[in-house]
């Protein structure tokens, strides 16, 4: 697979976790759920070892407490003592070595009975620390763990005592812990392959889980996007009939041909307005189309952006007339040479939605178009003293359908899909577009967008 390939995949992937959130949390899920089975299992584990040394290490104490009792009377005895030695191995499988040890000279230690006969009477000058401990504590039996070979012993020692309270001879045991390892071990790997059945039915019980909520989101979805189709071709119906009727009323007056030049004008302006609005509609709604299946063209080159204002504004100069609105351009100088790197169309679209929408939510006062520069980047400002927005109606305000609706603008046509399509053309031509307002005061509009350095 090529350097490319596994790019590609890489970022395909990164977009299916973005767009699956409920994945991380699946995952994150299994994750903490095996740390915490495994957690538990190693815990279980270490109680469990630790318990089995001590069943051993007690009972193992337990055998040289009492043999100790009886082991000073027999000590002249050692046929008798190996006697009792042999039948303690055979009642506890555990231990692996019994004898009794007894000083010998200054530093040495003989052998004085061993389970294994071909030990009995060698000397060692080597002590361990734990005949050290029995001989020195001659009340308590002491443990220490060592290794051989791989495996681990438990070796105790027990001092025997003399009706006189000297010490004698010390009973020394070893204790296999093999046998208790590999139990534990076994234990061990069960609960992990428990563990991991659990894990493994836990994870598609999760997926499947997910699975669910991704298809509860997409029927949320498809009930909301079903409900705004109702919504829309609702309105879009109203929006169509509205300027058709008007073209048709105007057009029967016409064909009465009882009208005067000036009247015939008057009416083939309106039937021209209403067109407008009709192609204005139309142009909205293929546009969705077109922004929904990513077809929506942008050719950006060089322009200058007061050349378009100026456009705009002369489009509406009937518009604000009959309304007796006020409507400037104010472009200082210095910014009559700026370019910037857009698609002049739909900069021209833009501009039209942003000075459309202040016009029709202004019942008296003035629109205002300004152009400024702003470091690297050209602003364009459309303000008017309409009627505003609140906070919230502002949040919404960029949203596919939305409208404001409220008494004042019942009467205002409109299909709430302009200013998500400006929203949409902007960013995609690397701007950005913002909204102040205040309910009763009116509404600014601030686009962005990058400046051409070239000269």
């Amino acid at each position: 697979m090529s350097t490319r390939s596994l790019r590609t995949s890489f970022s395909q992937g990164l977009a299916f976790l973005r767009d699956h959130p409920q994945v991380w949390v699946t995952a994150g899920t299994g994750m903490i759920i095996c740390a915490s089975f495994i957690g538990i299992a190693y815990r279980f584990g270490s109680i469990a070892e630790h318990a089995q040394e001590e069943v051993i290490t007690v009972r193992v104490g337990s055998i040289l407490d009492t043999f100790v009792l009886f082991a000073p009377d027999t000590l002249a005895h050692p046929e008798v003592l190996r006697g009792h030695i042999h039948a303690l191995r055979e009642q506890n499988p555990t231990i692996d070595s019994f004898s009794i040890v007894a000083p010998h000279g200054s530093n040495g230690w003989r052998v004085f009975i061993s389970d294994n006969g071909a030990k009995e009477g060698s000397v060692t000058e080597q002590v361990s620390p734990v005949l050290r401990l029995a001989y020195g504590d001659p009340v308590h039996a002491y443990t220490i763990e060592t290794t051989e070979q791989g495996e681990r012993y438990f070796t105790t020692a027990r001092a025997i005592v003399a009706s006189t309270g000297r010490v004698e001879a010390v009973a020394v045991t070893t204790q296999q812990l093999a046998e208790s390892d590999r139990n534990i071990a076994a234990s061990l790997v069960l609960s992990y392959y428990v563990l991991g059945g659990i894990l493994l039915l836990s994870m598609v019980l999760f997926f499947r889980h997910a699975r669910i909520l991704d298809f509860a989101r997409l029927y949320q979805k498809q009930l909301e996007i079903d409900e705004m189709k109702d919504s829309f071709l609702g309105m879009a119906s109203h929006e169509l009939k509205s300027p058709l009727t008007v073209i048709r009323g105007y057009i029967e007056y016409l064909q009465e041909g009882t009208l005067d030049e000036g009247t015939k004008k008057e009416f083939l302006r309106r039937i021209a307005f209403s067109a407008d609005e009709l192609r204005q509609l139309v142009d909205d709604i293929l546009d969705v189309s077109r922004i929904e299946m990513g077809r929506l063209r942008f050719s950006v080159d060089r322009v200058l952006p007061h050349e378009v204002c100026e456009e705009v504004a002369t489009m509406f100069s009937d518009e604000v007339a009959k309304k007796q609105l006020t409507l400037t351009v104010d472009i200082p100088e210095s910014v009559r040479v700026c370019a910037v790197q857009v698609d002049r169309g739909r900069l021209k679209q833009v501009l039209v939605n942003l000075t459309s929408n202040a016009i029709k939510y202004t019942r008296q006062g003035y629109v205002r178009i300004q152009l400024r520069e702003e470091a690297d980047r050209i602003a364009l400002v459309v303000q008017d003293s309409g009627i505003g927005m609140t906070a919230a109606e502002r949040e919404k305000l960029f949203n596919k359908f939305y409208r404001i609706e409220t008494d004042e603008t019942k009467a205002i046509a409109g299909t709430g899909l302009g200013l998500w399509i400006t929203k949409y053309m902007i960013e995609h031509m690397q701007g950005t577009i913002s909204v102040e307002s205040i309910k009763g005061e009116g509404s600014r509009f601030v686009v962005t967008t990058n400046r051409d350095p070239s000269p």
